[in-house]
């Protein structure tokens, strides 16, 4: 099975609240002032105080909505700062928004307001305005990024990437870059730091900003990523101090990495983040049996959350790498009783399911697989996720040798290549149509959207991190020997240095060191 993890996009929490029915689009005033002493308004402060303390929200927008337009200066800004709070925490997501307006005029450097502001914008749709501010907010106030969350930041993320303007890409870019260099962490989606640090480190590269690019690299422990960034030209400045951190074989980044995650799921067994990176850490240290049994409790159910759909994973993977082909075959047929709609993660694992019924010799299975899946994939899985399964379509035909089967179904990949260039690729060649394979990668590799996607796809199997061999990968490496496709593949990338391989052996699981020492005084 071949790994395609990225940066998966997740929900949006209260900006999709904020957006649905319209919530947020013109301003709420306040209620009229009304005749109020200097002593009620005194009161209600230590009033609402008081109920802030004992985090009843309700009890201080009691007391102060009547009030609020009574106060004036400093006061004010206390107060509705105070309904800010509150007003999101119990979803009146419109008068939040207005109180949010007034405070950012009044206090334009006040980290909560800033906050919220991203909250507002995306919320309203203005997603570029929302990564505006984000990175505003890392940049002056970073202890503030925690009122918001991974998933809503992903979301953004999601929305400017689908954008292909300049001005959505310059937003994303430099809203990643300033939460890198913020070494933001957020609770809900602990492993994002990692992956903001791996886009701003190719953002600032292609900026030619490469002492900053080099600073980050600090933040990348994963030896899979760090091996990524040698095969790609782009990168090229980097590579000295790529090779550095990852050491012969990778072994100076693989300790560290594997001796954290194993470390860390010793000290919170019941996580799921930490139990997913310790099987991913055994996997990565050749380890396949020990990461089987680790995960061994890990079942594909309906509606199963991101991270328990990435252990799940990583069992069948266990399994497949452990020489348990069949075992894993069986696990992952769960996936296809599974509601889409309910479990949206389950995508890429449809994905990896139809490939590796192929690549384990079972292409009358497979095809079958791939033809549920596009019935049960359409209009909820990306075209580029689709694209996958027709490519699964295609290459099972052709080892059945169906191939004026296959001539429908190819055609009709052809015409929507745009929408994943390597899937296509992978389906020409699976019928033997090396020619037309060639003609499109040397297009794609001279796009630049597209080359990165190419370059991974040329990769032998020694190169990757815990992977079995691979039918399809091989294909990759006969079109490679046509010289039109070298050249262009040059230019781009580069097969990774073998002295940076993988080791091919079972590693030693790293022990943490326990001090025995003592001293006397």
């Amino acid at each position: 099975m071949r790994d395609r993890r990225g940066w998966r996009l997740g929900r949006v929490c209260a900006a999709a609240l904020l957006a649905t029915a319209g919530l947020i689009g013109s301003s709420i005033g306040l209620a009229e002032p009304v005749a109020t002493s200097k002593a009620d308004l005194a009161a209600a402060l230590v009033g609402a105080r008081e109920a802030a303390s004992r985090e009843d929200c309700k009890g201080v927008l009691a007391i102060l909505d009547p009030v609020a337009a009574n106060f004036t200066g400093d006061d004010r800004k206390m107060v509705q700062r105070m309904r800010l709070l509150c007003l999101a925490r119990e979803a009146r997501f419109l008068e939040m928004a207005a109180v949010q307006r007034e405070l950012a005029e009044a206090s334009p450097r006040d980290g909560l307001v800033l906050a919220y502001g991203v909250i507002v914008a995306a919320g309203e749709n203005r997603f570029r305005d929302a990564a505006d501010q984000l990175a505003r907010l890392a940049r002056q106030t970073p202890g503030s990024l925690d009122v918001l969350t991974g998933s809503g930041v992903r979301e953004i993320a999601r929305r400017l990437g689908s954008d292909r303007s300049p001005e959505a890409q310059t937003a994303r870019g430099d809203m990643v870059i300033a939460l890198a260099q913020a070494n933001w962490e957020p609770a809900d989606v602990p492993d994002l730091g990692t992956a903001l640090a791996g886009e701003a480190v190719g953002t600032l590269v292609k900026a030619n900003r490469i002492d900053e690019a080099d600073a980050l690299l600090d933040r990348i422990d994963d030896p899979e990523t760090l091996s990524s960034l040698l095969i790609d030209r782009d990168y090229a400045p980097l590579w000295p101090s790529v090779e550095r951190r990852l050491g012969p074989s990778g072994k100076i980044a693989l300790e560290g990495y594997a001796l954290e995650k194993l470390a860390d799921y010793g000290d919170m067994q019941d996580s799921e983040p930490a139990l997913r990176d310790a099987a991913n850490a055994l996997l990565l240290l050749g380890r396949a049996k020990e990461a089987a049994d680790l995960t061994a409790r890990s079942e594909i159910a309906e509606g199963m959350s991101e991270q328990r759909m990435e252990i799940a994973m990583l069992h069948g993977r266990a399994l497949a790498l452990a020489g348990r082909e069949a075992e894993a075959a069986d696990y992952m047929s769960t996936l296809l009783t599974l509601d889409l709609v309910k479990t949206p993660d389950a995508g890429p694992a449809l994905i990896t399911y139809a490939e590796y019924l192929d690549e384990i010799g079972r292409p009358a299975q497979a095809l079958v697989i791939a033809r549920a899946i596009q019935v049960k994939g359409k209009g909820i899985l990306s075209d580029f996720a689709m694209r996958w399964i027709d490519r699964s379509e295609v290459c099972a035909l052709g080892a059945l040798g169906r191939g004026a089967e296959a001539a429908g179904p190819i055609e009709r990949l052809k015409s929507l290549a745009w929408q994943n260039h390597a899937a296509t690729i992978e389906a020409l060649l699976c019928l033997k149509r090396d020619a037309e394979a060639a003609q499109l990668a040397v297009k794609g590799l001279a796009d630049d959207q597209v080359a990165g996607e190419l370059i991974v796809q040329f990769q032998p199997t020694g190169a990757l991190w815990a992977a079995p061999p691979s039918r399809l990968r091989d294909l990759w490496a006969g079109l490679l020997a046509r010289p039109d496709v070298r050249a262009a593949f040059e230019k781009r990338g580069r097969i990774a240095p073998k002295t940076y391989w993988p080791s091919r052996e079972p590693q030693p699981i790293p022990r943490r060191r326990v001090d025995n020492s003592s001293s006397l005084t």
